[in-house]
């Protein structure tokens, strides 16, 4: 079917977000993971939108997304099956995404003319109402979609883990070490190191401990007597486990990267300026007690 653009009326169009570029797998699979991880809201549900000829089983499909309270997202049919290819490898890389993350699935069946109005952005409110109104496939048959990996006969948890955008969570972030986040995938080494560097010299500039480092340190800043930094109200064996995670992280990271050489992909990399990122939250949480000296 061929849209004649000159009938669309602006009005009749659907409210829908559209990702993805129609035949080109590994753009959809990258915009249906962005979906999920950047969302302003949950995806509560996805139609997974079949064009399958009946003759040949071979199918073109796409999926209609539809977020806890935003408008629906479109992901465009870069995703096929009924022959081998990178089209089915998609789709089933998708199906698997979508129930890792508890998404619930329907699929439903469409014409080629549906999934060209939705490859060219132009979906209608009359599309809409035409999809709630359909019957899902049953027996249900998106399971038969999934490529099971032939040694272990099971999903490929791997594969899609690592279709997924790795990147550092900014929103959490601390300030003081923004820098090294945003630079982190380039220099993973150098900048955790920095971290850990930067984060002692703001203890030792606070609580007047110059001669210390590492551990020691962190042991008399917050766990001597009259230690100088402490967290009000905390019960003494919360206050201690906290202090606990600052020895324990440099003992377990800091020291092993600071005499050898670390080949530190950047999956680990991530989770351990996360596990330092924590320690200057804490940092910046605790008060500096007031020591009063005896006459």
């Amino acid at each position: 079917m061929v849209i004649n653009i000159k009938k669309l009326k602006i009005a009749d169009l659907a409210g829908i977000e559209y990702y993805g570029s129609a035949g080109i797998t590994a753009r959809c699979l990258t915009a249906l993971t962005m979906a999920i991880q950047a969302g302003d809201d949950a995806i509560l549900r996805a139609f997974l939108l079949s064009d399958v000829d009946s003759s040949s089983k071979c199918g073109t499909h796409c999926f209609l997304l539809w977020p806890e309270s935003s408008d629906p997202i479109v992901i465009k049919s870069g995703f096929a099956s009924g022959y081998p290819g990178e089209g089915p490898r998609g789709l089933s890389s998708a199906m698997q995404i979508l129930i890792r993350h508890n998404i619930d699935i329907e699929e439903y069946a469409v014409d080629a003319s549906f999934i060209q109005r939705a490859d060219s952005s132009c979906l209608t409110q009359s599309d809409l109402v035409f999809i709630e109104k359909l019957r899902p496939i049953r027996p249900i048959r998106y399971y038969d979609y999934i490529l099971l990996r032939d040694d272990l006969r099971s999903y490929d948890d791997n594969l899609v883990k690592s279709l997924f955008v790795k990147n550092v969570p900014f929103s959490l972030i601390d300030n003081r070490i923004m820098d090294l986040a945003i630079d982190l995938q380039n220099n993973p080494d150098a900048n955790l190191m920095t971290c850990y560097r930067r984060l002692e010299d703001i203890i030792r500039k606070r609580t007047g401990l110059d001669g210390e480092s590492g551990s020691k340190l962190f042991s008399q800043a917050f766990l001597s007597s009259n230690a100088p930094l402490y967290w009000p109200e905390l019960p003494e064996a919360e206050a201690k486990g906290r202090a606990a995670l600052f020895t324990g992280v440099y003992m377990a990271y800091r020291n092993s990267r600071a005499h050898k050489e670390n080949l530190t992909t950047i999956d680990d990399a991530i989770r351990e300026f996360l596990m330092i990122n924590q320690l200057f939250i804490l940092e910046f949480e605790a008060q500096k007690q007031e020591i009063l000296e005896s006459n």
